[in-house]
């Protein structure tokens, strides 16, 4: 049985289909509504291209390598309208053409976002709209990661997480929790295409990220890990075991268990600002 989207609420919440005809319209093949729709979304020409003629212009002529205001939302829209094609269930042949041009651009845009944001944060301002672009295309990925996932399409997954993971290094490096759940999923992902070498290398780097994380609640035995100090160390735990599967050892075992025992801790919110006025 062939793997598809389903309409699930998630799925509806990315469409924002109760606010967006357009991804209602194509899921239901009703091409008539969908031509006489007015709007002035990009996305929307496109789709209106793409069932007129099966060709979109506006798609072959796309600038996507370039950072500009707005790119990373268009981006995410034509996520939308594979989301929404897929689900139609009979519009492969459009769906590729959608998803073609966004494949083919990813290295360039991706290379081009390490660029201009090389050395952030410690040694380098970037202008916002930089920042604000990368984490859309970044958000897109993520998007398309997910329906890689459920399509089982190993090597779409690949490449997405792979995309993904280095954008998030360039734009994200001091969000710890989310460096470390991208780093960890994309060593997974390079074990399961059989690329076991770089797969020990992410799951190192991993570790050598967050291993700090763990010594500070070894250094603080009363505290305990909130939300985010919770997906960190399930990272390093995951880094450290792989590490040793992939190595055929026992060198993180007991750091595991250490591991174990700090997230057995209750999280308590301290109210430092009490303790002054105490004071």
């Amino acid at each position: 049985m062939e793997n598809r989207l389903t309409l699930n609420d998630n799925v509806k919440s990315f469409l924002e289909i109760d606010n967006r005809p357009i991804w209602k319209l194509i899921i239901e093949n009703d091409i008539d509504n969908l031509l006489a729709l007015q709007d002035e979304e990009d996305v929307l020409d496109i789709a209106k291209e793409l069932f007129s003629t099966g060709e979109s212009q506006i798609l072959k002529e796309y600038d996507f390598a370039t950072i500009r205001e707005s790119n990373g939302a268009f981006i995410r829209d034509l996520v939308r309208l594979i989301f929404a094609l897929d689900i139609n269930g009979t519009q492969d042949e459009m769906l590729k053409k959608v998803a073609d041009p966004i494949f083919d651009s990813l290295p360039a845009l991706t290379e081009r976002i390490q660029k201009e944001t090389f050395g952030y944060p410690t040694a380098r301002v970037v202008d916002d709209y930089i920042l604000s672009e990368a984490a859309l295309v970044r958000a897109a990925l993520m998007n398309l990661i997910y329906y890689y996932r459920v399509r089982q399409d190993i090597d779409a997954l690949h490449f997405v997480t792979v995309m993904r993971t280095t954008i998030t290094l360039a734009i994200m490096r001091s969000y710890k929790n989310v460096v470390g759940h991208d780093m960890v999923e994309t060593a997974r992902i390079k074990e399961e295409v059989g690329e076991t070498e770089a797969a020990l290398t992410f799951y190192n780097s991993a570790r050598d990220n967050l291993k700090n994380e763990l010594q500070w609640f070894v250094e603080s035995p009363e505290m305990g890990p909130n939300e985010e100090d919770v997906v960190v160390l399930k990272s390093l735990k995951e880094a450290y075991m792989s590490i040793d599967r992939l190595n055929n050892t026992a060198e993180y075992t007991n750091v595991c268990s250490l591991i174990d025992e700090v997230l057995t801790r209750e999280y308590i919110e301290f109210d430092f600002d009490e303790d002054e006025d105490d004071e």
